[in-house]
């Protein structure tokens, strides 16, 4: 059968002005990376002297970052870290994250929400042996209550519970009711929250938690009040704001120094990742009913973990 060389050069010849015309594909356009320089506390600084790490990353018209951020050791320019942030000051990360040691070996490795470790967190020291952490759930604040007064009334509105915490404290799970006076007693147990961290392994502090709130927030099978306490609260770590607390009309100015502030919220269960170190919490209620007395139920549970 004689091939039919003609008519395929013909063919061709008509689709080159074809393939000519065919849109490119869109090139992805980014911002210029910034690099920021940082030293050894995470400060920002611009003293070379100072710099222990750099952070390059691209950042949109309103400052926040687009696409992946990389952190380097300074200055041999190693990575330190890699992945995406929700927002910085203070870093959220989110997503898939990784992490290295200045010798080249992964320091860590796993899913962040919003700066939240999950539960495939996983870490390494920087000869490779995996950190593996034994966690148990103990109770820093046993189920407590106090009256609080009316605000209009001769006595005082506030109470502040302190709790303290103990070595090895990462973060607490607390399970806190206002209700007015004459509603329905409440109490609960914390076993559930406990047995919810039982035989966890390797699992991440905020995995863990999350499953002893979810535990404990099934506890207390009291009918639920009728009425919603009007109050606001506040959790913090700082002496001097909870003294502020009592002195004033319930009142914390420096709202940051707070690990939770609240208003009109008088049912709570809810794990708080803590700062290494915390040795003590002030959970700080007002009644702002005005006429009306009411009782604050208040435990705290603590997850300590020892990690080798």
């Amino acid at each position: 059968m004689a091939k039919n060389y003609p008519l395929l050069f013909l063919l061709l010849i008509i689709s080159i002005p074809a393939l000519a015309q065919r849109p490119k594909p869109a090139a992805v356009s980014l911002p210029p990376a910034d690099t920021v320089y940082f030293d050894r506390d995470w400060e920002r600084t611009e003293t070379l002297e100072e710099v222990a790490y750099a952070r390059i990353a691209h950042h949109d018209a309103a400052g926040k970052t687009m696409g992946t951020v990389r952190d380097y050791f300074y200055p041999s320019w190693k990575k330190q870290w890699e992945g995406k942030m929700a927002s910085e000051k203070p870093d959220k990360p989110t997503g898939l994250c990784c992490g290295w040691h200045e010798n080249g070996q992964v320091s860590f490795r796993g899913t962040y929400l919003n700066g939240v470790q999950q539960a495939d967190f996983r870490s390494w020291r920087e000869d490779g042996r995996e950190i593996k952490c034994a966690s148990r759930l103990v109770e820093a604040l046993p189920l407590s209550n106090a009256s609080i007064h009316c605000s209009n009334c001769m006595h005082s509105s506030r109470k502040v519970f302190t709790v303290d915490i103990p070595d090895g404290t990462v973060g607490i799970v607390y399970k806190l009711d206002v209700r007015d006076e004459g509603q329905p007693p409440v109490s609960w147990s914390t076993a559930l929250a406990m047995a919810a961290v039982v035989g966890s392994g390797g699992t991440a502090a905020p995995a863990l938690l999350g499953a002893a709130a979810s535990a404990l927030n099934k506890q207390g099978n009291n009918a639920p009040p009728t009425v919603s306490t009007k109050c606001h609260w506040y959790i913090t770590a700082d002496p001097a704001a909870a003294n502020q607390f009592l002195a004033t009309k319930g009142t914390i100015t420096n709202v940051q120094a707070c690990l939770r502030a609240a208003s009109n919220t008088p049912q709570e269960t809810r794990p708080i990742t803590l700062p290494p170190g915390t040795r003590q919490l002030f959970v700080c209620v007002n009644n702002d009913n005005y006429t009306t007395d009411a009782t604050a139920t208040l435990s705290v549970s603590a997850l300590v973990q020892a990690c080798k």
